[in-house]
């Protein structure tokens, strides 16, 4: 009795397979640790060892459960009995538990929480929050306080002794997390000189120019961006000409006009910073990689940050300041693990679902034309193509949206 007191649940008995659970670590987990041949669960049996026993399962997940959850008493939450109990919001066992990939077999969920101790959780570091809520607070003020408060002078606040993560901080912090915490992915790619980049100009008649069809020069960059303010002109394009069509065009104000399409490559590879194809967030029950899991589920709202989708009705320009920011941030200042600099970064596209998008830091004279063949360290991309379409006319779904 006290063995269990100890641990946090009762004994339970039975034995348990591989199939009859979800998440592949814990599955995994039971093939590695099989010693009964039949399951209690399913009734699937073998000659060989295929179940693990469920006590021991139970552990396994509880130790996962406890990355993200804790009982209220060890998280130091007083109860007052004349106040209703603890004195914080207590979720119990049924909404932690189903939120977690642990088997589509309900009798194995309920057969878990019915053995755990535990019945009320509240949240791991309650009081402090834990390193996944103080990025993702941190990134949700640095949004807040650069479209709303102080958009130059940011790196500096009054209030930052009471912040967690100040904006001041916000910048350093995403470079920490690619370089640091999450060093063991490569978050950096290479677009090779043989890919295509297709680049959209949309007009009232056809362009076939680099100058034309690449970045405008700087004194006609006068549209806020999402990733360039008004003035800072990039090379916003992608891998596909359907991506770049829907990136670009206006169904309702462009139909009738040219399309004139460019097809560009790179004079050198270029390094860039794929926020378009993350890894997923480790498992909870993955003891070998469960300490990436806040950077990760961080970068992944960041990540969508980035690419969501922001209407052109006249607020773009604020809505866009915090990705022009890290942008600007991306270009001139962040140096990668090995202290070399990027030439731009890859994104989901907003418009195009499952595509990718990207903005490099280039130029409208950085973008040579297709018989150029002078010296390339002033140029970037080359013009290798143009075709033309006429925008179609938008339908009444484009119409009414």
């Amino acid at each position: 009795m006290l063995e269990q007191w100890e641990r946090g649940y009762s004994a339970a008995g039975g034995d348990i397979c591989a199939d009859c659970v979800t998440d592949p670590h814990l599955a995994q987990w039971i093939a590695d640790h099989a010693e009964a041949t039949e399951c209690s669960y399913c009734g699937k049996e073998s000659e060989e060892p295929i179940t693990a026993s469920f006590d021991d399962f139970v552990g396994k997940v509880l130790a996962g459960i406890a990355f993200d959850w804790n009982h209220p008493d060890s998280e130091g939450i007083s109860y007052i009995t004349a106040e209703g109990g603890y004195q914080a919001k207590i979720t119990d066992s049924w909404e932690v538990f189903w939120d977690y990939e642990i088997s589509e077999n309900d009798q194995v969920v309920e057969d878990i929480i019915d053995s755990i101790d535990t019945k009320g959780w509240v949240e791991r570091d309650y009081y402090v929050g834990n390193e996944g809520q103080r990025l993702s607070s941190g990134w949700d003020w640095f949004k807040h306080g650069t479209k709303h408060q102080t958009r130059y002078l940011f790196l500096k606040s009054d209030q930052e002794e009471h912040e967690l993560l100040p904006p001041s901080q916000m910048l350093d912090t995403i470079a920490s997390v690619l370089n640091t915490d999450l060093a063991d992915y490569d978050f950096i790619k290479t677009i090779t000189p043989d890919e295509d980049l297709i680049r959209i100009r949309i007009d009232e008649g056809p362009h076939d120019s680099a100058a034309q069809i690449g970045p405008p020069p700087t004194e006609f960059a006068i549209q806020s961006n999402r990733m360039s303010p008004a003035g800072i002109p990039m090379f916003y394009g992608a891998f596909d000409a359907a991506t770049a069509e829907a990136e670009t065009r206006d169904p309702v104000k462009d139909a009738g006009k040219t399309m004139s399409i460019g097809t560009f490559r790179a004079l050198r590879p270029l390094r860039v910073l794929d926020l378009a194809e993350l890894p997923g967030v480790p498992s909870v029950f993955d003891p070998d990689h469960r300490h990436l899991i806040h950077p990760m589920r961080f970068l992944w709202d960041f990540a969508h940050d980035i690419a969501k989708p922001i209407k052109r009705d006249g607020r773009e320009h604020i809505e866009y300041v915090p990705t022009q920011i890290v942008t600007e941030y991306l270009r001139r200042v962040f140096r990668d693990a090995a202290g070399q600099p990027i030439d731009g970064l890859i994104y989901r596209s907003s418009r195009h679902d499952g595509a990718k998008a990207f903005v490099l830091f280039c130029e409208n004279d950085q973008c040579a034309e297709a018989d150029y063949s002078g010296p390339i360290y002033k140029h970037l991309l080359q013009i290798f193509g143009v075709q033309h379409q006429l925008c179609p006319p938008a339908s009444d779904e484009e119409a009414a949206a």
